[in-house]
């Protein structure tokens, strides 16, 4: 019996509690806790009722809670409600190519409002200038109109994704109004893990 509790004291206790000592930075996993940045944002093919003409600053590594700042305009020629539907579809890259629909969103008669909830400093932007409504009970709308962006910082923030798998992603936006697509943007995009 007391050899016993010998190997038991040796070989799971002891190593145990020097585990739990270690000092080292713990290895990072394939997913996590996030930070994202946009290397590119651009309009892909639609209707043209709404467009989005914009550039952003570059990502620092080095300070990787500064924020992007983006300049350019949005142009809304209908107003934006929750009538419309928005359906997001990110690629990953892999072995030097882009491997489609690795997450795939749907977001059926609620395109205010998920921008509203799903990338809310965005969206805090259009509700600044237009009036537009922050608060979740009372209807999603941003008028019709020229939305002009000058340097403005942005923080990629996903309140309802905590965690992602860390890598690149190419993310395709697409706004749709029944069957047309309205409105359309691709961000190449990564997440990386976020400095503790």
């Amino acid at each position: 019996m007391a050899s016993l509790l010998r190997f038991l004291a040796v070989w799971i206790v002891v190593p145990l509690v020097a585990f739990q000592r270690s000092q080292g930075k713990s290895i990072n996993s394939f997913a996590g806790p996030y930070i994202v940045y946009v290397n590119t944002f651009e309009m892909c093919p639609s209707d043209g009722t709404h467009t989005s003409h914009l550039r952003l600053s570059h990502f620092n590594p080095a300070r990787p809670f500064s924020r992007q700042t983006l300049t350019g305009n949005v142009t809304l020629r209908k107003d934006f409600t929750d009538n419309y539907m928005i359906f997001v579809d990110l690629a990953t890259r892999s072995n030097n190519q882009w491997k489609e629909n690795a997450f795939i969103m749907n977001f059926p008669k609620v395109g205010c409002s998920t921008w509203r909830e799903q990338v809310p400093e965005f969206f805090h932007f259009f509700a600044n200038i237009s009036g537009a409504s922050e608060d979740k009970n009372k209807p999603c709308r941003i008028p019709a109109g020229e939305y002009i962006f000058k340097n403005e910082p942005m923080k990629w923030r996903t309140p309802n994704f905590k965690v992602m798998p860390y890598g690149r992603y190419r993310m395709r936006i697409k706004i749709r109004d029944g069957p047309t697509v309205v409105g359309c943007n691709e961000l190449d995009c990564e997440a990386i893990p976020r400095p503790s």
